[in-house]
């Protein structure tokens, strides 16, 4: 690890996955046998951890674990991850996710169990964040306790913030600050999500419920005008790609916006997509980071194809975790989209 580069802090869960193919999803009073089980790594702060650790950023994971949860730490070790900040606790088992995988129907239905992930607190990430400071990075999604408050506090010593808001819920907009966020990573679903909170009676603001019927253009002018202070905004689109606005100059009152279609590939499992696309799209910017100057449009499209090139390969392979590519795969895809170009 170098450690003459900016540190990236992903403060988030890390979560054991329990997988069970069923023929069908089980049903109230049903007992049925499953034909395949399989555990995995997971958890969306880990996942983003493993994808800058394997994209080379330098990356340090906090979050809390049970003793059944060490071996999770250990394969994130293996992808370059410091996971020096990620306690250990005596009596709570770590997050797990049980997820049924219906042969019938091929959805799924998922019980979770926050375990250690909603044991982190404030106290607790006041004492990681004082080795962090002005040029480094925070990276958050919204799978631990305390989230809102971890924010703040990472905000008052200069750390740039970038914020997957995943999962996405009614509460999220009030118990997080986002007026301090620089970039807002969010889907489709996110993004209607603020829409609907932004838009609605102040009176309502408890009981929202999604615009669904919002694009991400029409969401992008109420997003700027409620966060002034953002760099970047960053909408997925799924199979249609992404869109996303960037500050070039901190004085611009308007966005730069720019389109990005998907990476055409073989798609086998796009569970692990998003969180690969998230690591990789900021080991990019800092890899390429200058202390006081912002990023050229250059860079901002070159971040957003590297993210969108990481994806693609992700969504070919088995697993979530498992799938999140090297950065030495990725280069190689680039280098050969190029060459049919």
């Amino acid at each position: 690890m170098d450690l003459t580069k900016p540190k990236v802090l992903v403060y988030g869960s890390i979560n054991i996955d329990d997988f069970y193919v069923v023929p069908h999803i089980v049903r109230s009073g049903e007992t049925i046998s499953s034909s395949s089980y399989t555990v995995s790594a997971g958890g969306k702060g880990a996942n983003q951890s493993v994808a800058l650790g394997r994209a080379g950023a330098n990356v340090y994971h906090a979050g809390k674990i049970g003793k059944d949860g060490e071996w999770v730490r250990k394969i994130m070790q293996d992808s370059g991850v410091d996971t020096s900040y990620v306690k250990v606790s005596e009596k709570e088992a770590t997050g797990r996710a049980i997820i049924q995988l219906s042969q019938e129907s091929h959805d799924n239905s998922i019980v979770l169990f926050p375990g250690t992930n909603h044991t982190v607190s404030l106290e607790e990430a006041r004492h990681v964040l004082s080795h962090f400071g002005e040029g480094d990075w925070l990276v958050m999604q919204n799978e631990i306790s305390s989230g809102g408050e971890i924010m703040r506090a990472a905000k008052e010593r200069g750390l740039t913030i970038c914020f997957n808001p995943s999962p996405f819920t009614n509460e999220l907009p009030k118990e997080y600050p986002l007026h301090l966020v620089d970039y807002l990573l969010i889907n489709e679903i996110e993004a209607q999500g603020l829409y609907s909170y932004l838009t609605a009676p102040k009176s309502d603001t408890d009981s929202v419920s999604s615009s669904s019927h919002i694009t991400a253009s029409e969401s992008f002018p109420v997003l700027e005008k409620a966060y002034e202070q953002i760099s970047g905004i960053i909408i997925t689109l799924g199979g249609d790609g992404l869109v996303a606005r960037f500050r070039i100059n901190e004085e611009d009152v308007q966005m730069k916006e720019f389109r990005m279609g998907i990476v055409k590939g073989h798609v086998i499992n796009t569970t692990g997509a998003g969180d690969t696309f998230a690591g990789y799209f900021v080991a990019n910017l800092v890899r390429n980071q200058e202390l006081n100057k912002r990023f050229s449009p250059e860079q901002l499209r070159a971040a957003l194809e590297e993210a969108s090139h990481a994806a693609s390969l992700a969504v070919s392979r088995e697993g979530a975790m498992d799938s999140i590519p090297v950065k030495l795969d990725v280069d190689e895809a680039i280098r050969v989209k190029e060459k049919l170009d």
